[in-house]
Parts: C-alpha cells; structure tokens; sequence
C-alpha cells in the first residue's frame, strides 16, 4: 500500500479514537441515567466491535507501514500538523465506517472500489455514502471532498 494513504489511514485512526472515547462517554452517561439492560448491552457491543475494528486496521497499518519507519525516516510534518488539528463537531456524528468511506471518496476512490478496500458490497458502500452525506448535509462528491480536506481528513492535492 502507498505510504501516504497508509499514513492518511493512520492519521485516520487517531482522529477516530476520539470517537470511541465519547462512545465511552455517551455509555457512562447511560449507565448514570440507568438505561435498560438491553440499551445497556447494545451500546457496550457497539463500543467493542468499533474498538475491535481500529485495533484490527491499525494492527494492518503498522505492519505495513514498519519498513518504511526502519530506516529511521520520522514521520511527516504534515502528518503530525493534522492529527493536532481540531474536528469539526459535525465529524463526531458520523460512525467509523462512514469516516473511511468519506476519506475514500476524498481520495478518489470510486464505490467499486471503496467496496473492495472495505471487504463490504457496493450496496453497503452506497448506503454509508447516503448517510454520511445527509449527516454533513452535503450533496455532492465535489462537497465531500472539500468537506474532507476543511476538516483534516486528507490534504488538498497540490
């Protein structure tokens, strides 16, 4: 894998730990206003599987990523630059997988093969671009993209 996507992967990672610690957040104010058990499990369950899954890709992003940090190389000033930018408060709304398809679509990446990049069907690629869209309240892939490149996602091609 290129190194900039895989580094943009990585920034990617990062910026959606925050994500998971506000679904930790959002579990304990649960548990303070004494949701059900079954309210109580899904959010839990929701939690791992997301938490799993950012294990998992940055497990994959390290091991691709280690030849290129043996020689020493440190990481690029851009990419230090982003991952202390701030995130849009819209961003927080999105989940995890509709975040790595915006990236995609950010980047280029048509839904073919945004669907093959994600292992999931083209219909499920659809689906999550549908939904991220109408939480950013954005209309087109032009808007998506200029969305992305405001919020630190990925960096304006130049």
């Amino acid at each position: 894998m290129h190194t900039d996507l895989l580094e943009n992967l990585y920034f990617e990672e990062i910026r959606d730990i925050r994500s998971v610690k506000q679904q930790i957040l959002d579990v304990l104010g649960k548990i303070a206003r004494g949701a059900s058990a079954d309210g109580m499990g899904h959010a839990l369950m929701k939690l791992l599987e997301t938490t799993e899954h950012h294990v998992e890709r940055l497990d994959r992003i390290f091991r691709e990523l280690k030849p290129a940090f043996a020689s020493d190389a440190a990481p690029s000033s851009s990419l230090i630059a982003r991952a202390r930018q701030p995130l849009p408060p819209s961003y927080a709304r999105l989940t995890s997988r509709e975040a790595e398809v915006l990236q995609l679509i950010a980047e280029g990446f048509s839904n073919k093969q945004i669907a093959g990049e994600l292992a999931i069907s083209i219909k499920t690629v659809e689906k999550h671009r549908q939904r991220m869209m109408a939480k950013l309240d954005l209309h087109d892939t032009a808007g998506v993209t200029r969305y992305a490149i405001s919020a630190g996602v990925v960096e304006a091609a130049g």
